[in-house]
């Protein structure tokens, strides 16, 4: 197998590497050690397109692929580890199971304000009891007049603190066939965040 990248990957590598150095290396540092997502920094690199790479052309993505994001991921983190992250957030995890699986209008609701950086979705699936294995998972909805009733709870949320909407996995019925996931707004009274110390 050929792990050389191919001359489009060369180029776009060398353009995130030009952007990283000019543009994320100061500051880095104290990016690192502060708690604040820094927004600036996420309309920044939605600016330079490097937030929806792996999404598609008709999402507001870039129509791209993983080994793209890989690529600027990879390089971004020599230069801002902090900045990097924003970039994996805005590419995998539950960005990107939500564009796969998400109707037109929770697209058209939420993706232009994840995609230009002024906006983060978590994911809730780790449990106290299930760790991430979702087919353990206790967290519940039951379906009443009006939507559901959820009751459950979620540890280890990436981006949490900050984010606008949750992608919540949780269980509808028995059996793996039971399991699904709800999208949940921060706002939602369904919805209680508790932030525990760091030991």
């Amino acid at each position: 197998m050929n792990f050389q990248l191919n001359p489009e990957q060369t180029a776009f590598e060398d353009a995130v590497h030009d952007f990283a150095k000019a543009e994320l290396a100061k500051g880095a540092l104290e990016r690192a050690h502060n708690p604040n997502f820094p927004w600036q920094i996420a309309e920044q690199l939605s600016q330079q397109g490097l937030l929806g790479i792996t999404l598609q052309e008709e999402d507001g993505g870039q129509g791209g692929t993983l080994m793209d994001a890989v690529i600027a991921i990879q390089t971004i983190g020599l230069y801002c580890p902090k900045s990097a992250d924003i970039v994996q957030a805005g590419n995998f995890g539950p960005i990107r199971s939500f564009a796969e699986y998400a109707n037109t209008e929770q697209k058209a609701r939420y993706l232009p304000e994840l995609l230009a950086g002024k906006a983060l979705i978590s994911l809730g699936m780790s449990e106290p009891d299930a760790g991430s294995a979702v087919t353990e998972l206790k967290t519940s909805a039951r379906k009443v007049d009006g939507g559901y009733i959820v009751n459950g709870s979620k540890v280890f949320s990436t981006h949490s603190p900050d984010a606008k909407v949750f992608l919540i996995y949780l269980r509808y019925g028995s059996g793996t066939e039971g399991i699904g996931s709800m999208l949940i707004d921060r706002d939602s009274p369904a919805l209680k965040l508790v932030s525990l110390p760091v030991l």
